[in-house]
């Protein structure tokens, strides 16, 4: 129902009930890659990984952190990439930087709770979480800095 679908679909100033149905599909237009990524970090967190030593120099640059910075810098760009290219009168397109950084964040989060609470053979990791924000910051930061690059050319 497009009535359940929340405003930052929908261009500024705008009854929900007055939108024609082609509107539904403008989020999913711009952020299948960004959602199809979320999903591939689902399917990846919930596996078990095989157990190998990793020198622990400092836990946050162990090979396994520096996965998760790729990752989740990964689905902050596609995100970014997605609500930049949404209209330019919605609220996703107005706060692109924002929402983007911030569902990275949320869901790095969410994927640490899910692994302590629902999977029984996987545990929940606060450095994991920190290294999901870090990577968050590091793609909204390359995008930031290649359009910053970009516009001096």
């Amino acid at each position: 129902m497009l009535h359940s679908w929340p405003s930052c679909f929908l261009p500024m100033h705008t009854n929900p009930s007055s939108v024609p149905d082609s509107t539904q599909g403008v989020f999913l237009k711009h952020n299948w890659p960004g959602i199809s990524w979320a999903l591939l970090i689902l399917v990846l967190s919930s596996i078990t990984p095989p157990s190998f030593k990793i020198p622990d120099l400092f836990d946050l640059f162990a090979p396994d952190k520096v996965a998760h910075f790729g990752f989740y810098a990964v689905l902050v760009i596609l995100f970014l990439r997605g609500f930049s290219n949404m209209p330019a009168d919605t609220l996703c397109f107005r706060h692109a930087a924002l929402l983007s950084v911030g569902t990275g964040i949320v869901y790095g989060g969410l994927i640490e709770l899910y692994q302590g609470f629902i999977l029984s053979n996987r545990v929940a990791d606060h450095v994991d979480f920190l290294a999901n924000c870090i990577g968050a910051f590091l793609g909204w930061g390359a995008v930031y800095a290649s359009r910053r690059w970009l516009q001096r050319r």
